[in-house]
């Protein structure tokens, strides 16, 4: 077979066996444009563009941390009721599924495992506005569901 290939080779004409050579690192070129450098080029760009959102969905999270915080902090308003019965009340209209829950003193610390993240602000406005719990501490983790966040410490105070 080698063989074969060497005796057509030296069969073709001068310019013909440059043309081959031209057409052979034109494919090559092709080949890693197409099948190499082409995906690589790709993968960076989404990898950049879910970057983008990542730090977006950062900045939105960390904005309306602060606005609770900061709403929880103007009220003045206090509600006398028992803030472990508040919490428990408020929670189910909300979707909200407490793994743990400590009392001490006229705090609450509360932990959840995998909540919505516009749940969980819509439940702390709740709580802030109508019924003036601060939100003393707040510690949230990302989670692998798109939109969804971990509550590792939610200190909550009547």
């Amino acid at each position: 077979m080698k063989q074969q290939v060497i005796n057509y080779w030296q069969s073709l004409k001068e310019q013909e066996q440059k043309l081959l050579i031209v057409a052979g690192v034109v494919f090559v070129v092709f080949v890693l444009v197409m099948g190499v450098i082409k995906p690589l080029n790709a993968g960076v760009e989404k990898a950049q563009a879910d970057l983008q959102k990542q730090e977006n969905f950062h900045a939105w999270v960390s904005k309306s941390v602060a606005q609770l915080k900061a709403s929880g902090a103007n009220r003045a308003t206090s509600s006398n009721q028992n803030l472990t019965q508040l919490v428990n009340r408020t929670r189910g209209r909300h979707g909200i599924q407490i793994s743990k829950m400590q009392p001490r003193d006229n705090t609450l610390r509360i932990n959840i495992d995998n909540v919505e993240f516009n749940k969980l602000v819509s439940w702390l406005d709740v709580l802030t506005n109508q019924h003036g719990v601060k939100v003393a501490n707040l510690d949230l983790g990302e989670e692998p569901q798109q939109g969804y966040v971990r509550v590792s410490r939610l200190v909550l105070e009547n």
